[in-house]
């Protein structure tokens, strides 16, 4: 499939009218404020929360959760902790605008990490990821921050995220949430159980798949085989672990806690890790298996015929990009694309690639004056009737 290349800047404004005529199934470069991207080409093509929450945080509205006000943000009325499961990480925070429609979208929020949906590396990271939910409330939308945990089973993530939808189309309605109208969307490791989940449809619950469209931004591997991306190098990951935190100062590379809420017990959401535990990245996935069932496990088959629309994002400094390879997306985005293309052209991703971005700028960017990625992130669920 030809992809075609869009100057975003031209098209910030009536993006929601082209996505109608597929304009989003081709390529779309996103620009960030030239002062916020040269901090973000200091930082380099690394995952580092807690630098780049320093750039962004600035942007935000003065209170988050930190500030003790249960509603710090004006307009938009927060209910957190809401549970859908046993473990005392199955919880949402559920963010609703005080004015808006009787029955409106829900945009699901699942993060990266360790599924933390308040990110603790710094002080400054406590306002992520309230942006998103915040976002969502502000255009109209429900937004829902998921917390998640750590599993020892392959398909456990993608049972938590059943859950959680299950509880939605429960529930959503009466925080003026339109069930019939769902949106997933999933960053970096948040991705693993989100797209096992999409694929794999003895998950789903009587209700069928329960989402329109999902977006698998800065997507961490999951299983599409026989098609799969390049695996990540351990020496690279272990560049990104200590590399951290350098650019602005800051001390305990990617699993720093500093900025672990007050009051709130090890292990809980928003709380430091439980004693001796893993920090932001608890172990998941279970024990290696042979082939066959790894090929039985993929995603692949279920999302070819799930009818979910799919919205892949890399950043132009994302991991594992090469701005002169896969279209700039990331290996595993590209592979992942070229294997649904191949089975039907209905079946075509649509594609963004944030020029100017971070792995972390790409959402940490969401409800600021940088609107590059927001505002394709809003044509794409706009565009889906």
């Amino acid at each position: 499939m030809q992809q075609r290349q869009i100057c975003f800047r031209v098209i910030a404004r009536t993006l929601a009218v082209f996505v109608g005529s597929a304009v989003m199934s081709g390529l779309v470069w996103a620009d960030v404020p030239p002062t916020i991207e040269a901090g973000l080409r200091k930082i380099g093509p690394i995952v580092d929360p807690a630098c780049t929450a320093r750039l962004y945080r600035p942007l935000m509205p003065a209170k988050d959760i930190t500030s003790g006000d249960p509603n710090p943000y004006p307009g938009v009325r927060v209910l957190r902790n809401e549970s859908f499961g046993k473990d005392p990480k199955d919880v949402v925070d559920i963010f609703a605008g005080d004015k808006g429609p009787a029955s409106r979208d829900v945009l699901i929020y699942v993060p990266g990490g360790g599924g933390d949906k308040i990110e603790i590396q710094n002080k400054d990271a406590n306002a992520f990821y309230d942006n998103i939910g915040r976002w969502a409330a502000k255009h109209g939308m429900i937004g829902v921050t998921m917390q998640r945990h750590g599993s020892a089973s392959w398909d456990g993530g993608a049972k938590d995220v059943s859950a959680m939808i299950q509880w939605l189309q429960a529930h959503v309605a009466k925080y003026k949430g339109n069930p019939q109208r769902m949106f997933i969307w999933a960053h970096s490791a948040g991705n693993v159980p989100v797209g096992t989940y999409l694929g794999h449809p003895e998950l789903y619950g009587p209700k069928g798949v329960g989402v329109k469209g999902a977006i698998l931004m800065s997507a961490g591997a999951f299983n599409i085989l026989p098609a799969q991306g390049p695996p990540m190098d351990p020496a690279a990951m272990m560049a990104l672990m200590t590399s951290a935190g350098k650019a602005c100062g800051e001390t305990g590379g990617l699993l720093a806690t500093a900025g672990a809420l007050p009051g709130q017990a090890p292990g809980e959401p928003g709380g430091p890790p439980p004693a001796g535990g893993p920090g932001s990245f608890p172990a998941m996935g279970g024990p290696p298996v042979d082939a066959a069932t790894q090929l039985a496990r993929s995603s692949l088959p279920g999302l070819a015929k799930s009818g979910v629309k799919i919205l892949l994002a890399s950043a132009e400094m994302d991991l594992g990009v090469n701005p002169n390879a896969n279209g700039g997306l990331m290996p595993f985005s590209k592979a992942l694309s070229d294997a649904l293309c191949g089975v039907g052209p209905e079946h075509c991703p649509s594609l963004l690639v944030a020029k100017g971005h971070s792995h972390m700028s790409i959402v940490f960017s969401i409800d600021t004056a940088d609107t590059s990625v927001s505002d394709a992130v809003l044509a794409f669920i706009q565009g889906i009737h």
